[in-house]
């Protein structure tokens, strides 16, 4: 007999991609909040792992973006395809009373799905959501289109196994900053069958490179920021600027955001990174529990 906390890898068609999803604790549907949880750029839904450990038996869906995990899909130009995907799973999942967690990309487009589905949404924990100083977003868009090839459609893509993921990651930036059950839960679950025999990321380096490349594509954000009336925890670290916006350990989420929600809270962590969830999953975890009234 399955055990309710065992992840359930479920899939739901949305339009003419297969959205993937990871479900725990199925029987506590209804009986209290649902944990809606969405990762960040070439990563998948595994990455949440180590912060469900942390967390008392809850229900919760764990969601592989479009291109990532075991999603269908390919490179997108605008970041408001991952909103618009996110909002359309929490309708064919008619999910209800969610407390939304989105890190980074995610963090993003769940700001955006719950302005297009307020009734759905009940809190959000927002983990350095990538939206950033509406300053930025014209000079970066231009900076970015200078960039040509974003170096991560250069990554390498192929790997005999986790192990070897696991041993060339565990000292390079930024997984050396990940705890060693967060970089095990990315790595055991970051590989797909290639066709021939090996295995390849799941999430292609050119899906990962153009997810980059459209940062600046949806400065409209603010319009749904100013529309999002439930709770919102804002979660980030040092914040970076346009000279330092290819380090992906900066925070690059505006330090005016959450005075911008109708009810939003800033927490600041400057001894933490933009990769909070691997670095310190108690702490994403306890900030989780909070917004969801959880108690251990």
């Amino acid at each position: 007999m399955d055990m309710p906390n065992r992840p359930s890898r479920k899939s739901c068609l949305i339009g003419d991609i297969t959205l993937s999803y990871v479900e725990r604790h199925s029987d506590l549907r209804g009986r209290g909040k649902t944990l809606f949880l969405s990762h960040a750029t070439g990563f998948h839904a595994r990455v949440w792992d180590p912060v469900i450990a942390c967390l008392p038996p809850v229900h919760s869906i764990c969601v592989d973006l479009r291109g990532h995990g075991h999603s269908t899909g390919g490179p997108f130009d605008h970041w408001h395809v991952i909103a618009e995907d996110l909002a359309a799973l929490l309708d064919m999942l008619d999910l209800r009373d969610i407390v939304g967690i989105g890190h980074s990309i995610s963090g993003h487009a769940l700001t955006q799905a719950t302005s297009m589905r307020p009734d759905r949404v009940a809190a959000l924990v927002l983990i350095d959501p990538v939206i950033m100083d509406p300053e930025f977003y014209e000079t970066g868009a231009r900076i970015m289109q200078a960039v040509g090839l974003h170096p991560a459609a250069l990554r390498k893509r192929d790997f005999t196994g986790p192990d070897e993921m696991f041993a060339r990651f565990r000292d390079r930036s930024p997984y050396a900053l990940f705890t060693p059950e967060a970089l095990h839960a990315y790595c055991d679950h970051a590989l797909r069958p290639d066709g021939e025999g090996g295995l390849t990321l799941a999430c292609a380096p050119e899906t990962e490179a153009a997810a980059y490349m459209a940062a600046f594509s949806n400065p409209a954000i603010f319009d749904h920021v100013a529309r999002v009336a439930c709770p919102v925890c804002v979660l980030r670290s040092d914040p970076f600027d346009l000279q330092t916006m290819h380090d992906f350990t900066r925070s690059p989420t505006w330090p005016g955001l959450a005075a911008t929600f109708p009810d939003g809270t800033d927490i600041q962590r400057p001894d933490l990174t933009h990769f909070m969830p691997m670095q310190a999953p108690d702490f994403v975890a306890a900030e989780i529990a909070h917004a969801a009234g959880l108690t251990a």
